[in-house]
């Protein structure tokens, strides 16, 4: 049986891309004690204080009503609060707690790749990052998308977000 190379290497790709995510996700559950949505949630708030519930159920894919019951458990957490905005326009502010929350996510998150990339010499880790850079631009399209796939990020490492960046 012939294998094709290339399709063996996307099924490869693929499968590491699932390794990745299953070690991030966790690595992140673990750190805050929520499953599901609750780490992209808080991640979402404290990079963008002030976002309301619609714009946080587009960046996490839930129902306004799941939204709203994750914010309960934020606000339940001392992650969050509630702020009045425009009209009915409920705000979402991050506390002290919920950004020091953010901040133990993003270092289980950050240690959890390091682990997995363990076995890559620096130079190949700098080597794939630079090789999927692009992609990560072509995914991208707007401001909800954007925040999706940042939706775990630690913004504080990428100042220039290659999620931004126009495909070169």
């Amino acid at each position: 049986m012939h294998i094709d190379q290339n399709r063996r290497d996307r099924n490869v790709v693929a499968a590491w891309a699932i390794a990745v995510t299953d070690a991030v996700r966790a690595a992140v559950e673990e750190s805050t004690g929520m499953s599901a949505s609750g780490p992209a949630a808080v991640v979402a708030i404290v990079a963008d204080p002030g976002l309301s519930i619609d714009e946080l159920r587009r960046v996490l894919g839930l129902t306004h009503p799941g939204t709203v019951r994750l914010v309960d458990r934020l606000v339940e957490n001392g992650w969050v609060t509630r702020e009045h905005g425009v009209g009915r326009t409920v705000r979402l502010m991050p506390t002290e707690s919920g950004v020091a929350a953010e901040r133990r996510l993003a270092a289980a998150r950050e240690q959890a790749v390091a682990d997995l990339l363990s076995v890559m010499p620096e130079r190949d880790v700098h080597l794939v990052a630079g090789l999927v850079r692009p992609v990560l631009g072509v995914t991208v399209d707007d401001v909800d998308a954007m925040r999706r796939l940042c939706r775990l990020c630690n913004r504080d490492v990428c100042s220039d977000c290659p999620a931004e960046a126009p495909p070169s």
